[in-house]
């Protein structure tokens, strides 16, 4: 991961950070929007989608794509979904996909409702470290599935050649007694 931070921070390269996943960022302020991607762009991190609401992102969502959402908790009114209900909806659809939540809120009851319901990462909007701790968790997150997808590599490759050898034994012991 500590690559991931020196690919990021070292202004001489224009290699992209290679990411598992696209990121979705849903939040119904645009200037927050706009401050996050391009702060995340500015990182390397370019495969970036936005959504101004949680119906859009869901109308959107597809459950094979590779997601990473980065989603507002109140979306300021009572006729749109909250984000609490936004991420019940996509762990519903793909309990796998990774849900960083966002809130201007600096309620630990949220935070933890958030957490409970399968949000990865809970981050309070418009502290000085808010943007650093968004980026940290993409990169945290991306790393643990990069490693999930190795050792599922390793386990099918030693599924395989387990039977390759299990075969050939038997074509041997086959030949052996006949």
């Amino acid at each position: 991961m500590y690559e991931l931070y020196h690919l990021a921070l070292n202004e001489e390269t224009d290699e992209k950070q290679e990411l598992l996943f696209t990121i979705s960022l849903v939040d119904d302020d645009p200037l927050f929007i706009m401050q996050m991607k391009d702060y995340l762009t500015s990182m390397k991190i370019t495969d970036i989608r936005t959504y101004a609401s949680g119906e859009e992102f869901l109308n959107a969502f597809k459950e094979t794509e590779m997601n990473l959402v980065v989603c507002d908790f109140d979306f300021g009114s009572a006729d749109r979904k909250n984000g609490l209900e936004v991420l019940e909806e996509i762990k519903k659809r793909n309990p796998q996909t990774p849900v960083i939540m966002l809130s201007a809120q600096d309620n630990i009851a949220v935070a933890l409702q958030t957490l409970k319901k399968g949000a990865v990462d809970y981050f309070i909007k418009g502290t000085q470290n808010a943007f650093t701790s968004v980026l940290t968790s993409i990169l945290k997150i991306n790393e643990l599935q990069r490693m999930k997808k190795t050792e599922k590599d390793y386990i099918t490759t030693l599924v395989a050649g387990s039977a390759g050898a299990i075969i050939i034994i038997a074509i041997l012991l086959y030949n052996l007694y006949k």
